[in-house]
């Protein structure tokens, strides 16, 4: 697995550490090494990447895509897992990331104390919205949302589970 945002190196590993994400990044700028190439670049948006998930077999081929509206509108796991698995690959270990940076933490960094409210906050005012909706397609969207903001909530309490300071 492979992140990929405009953000310099030295954003992206602290965010690595913040998150203790087992992933890489890629630094693409200008958008001109994946984003454009992808047809995921938005330059509407100060030119930064859409949101999307893309998984490529080793020969090439897109095996999953799906573009996202904004931030908010993400998959769930399951296709995308489901697309991974039907390559039959074995899973491959990841060394840390090490790059020749010092982490620099982002002003629009995503930090673990902001998760909780912030979700919690989608979650209740997407399902309270939601019961005002005459309109079904609006409220699916809603109801929607509201589903991402608890599927979250529950991975970030595996996440602290995991990542919660040894209190010997």
């Amino acid at each position: 697995m492979v992140l990929a945002s405009t953000d310099p190196p030295e954003v992206q590993l602290a965010m690595n550490r913040t998150w203790h994400l087992p992933f890489r990044w890629v630094s693409d700028p200008d958008g001109s090494q994946l984003a454009k190439p992808l047809d995921v670049w938005n330059p509407e948006r100060g030119g930064i990447f859409k949101p999307v998930v893309l998984a490529v077999a080793p020969d090439g081929r897109e095996v999953f895509r799906e573009l996202s509206r904004d931030f908010t509108d993400r998959p769930d796991d399951e296709p995308i897992l489901a697309a991974l698995e039907s390559l039959g690959l074995d899973p491959v270990s990841v060394p840390p990331w090490s790059p020749d940076v010092e982490p620099q933490p982002s002003e629009r960094a995503f930090t673990p104390p902001a998760f909780i409210p912030y979700f919690r906050a989608i979650k209740f005012n997407t399902g309270a919205l939601a019961e005002r909706m005459v309109d079904e397609r609006d409220r699916e969207q809603l109801l929607t949302e509201k589903g991402m903001a608890e599927s979250f909530l529950a991975a970030f309490d595996e996440w602290r589970a995991e990542h919660a300071p040894d209190r010997r």
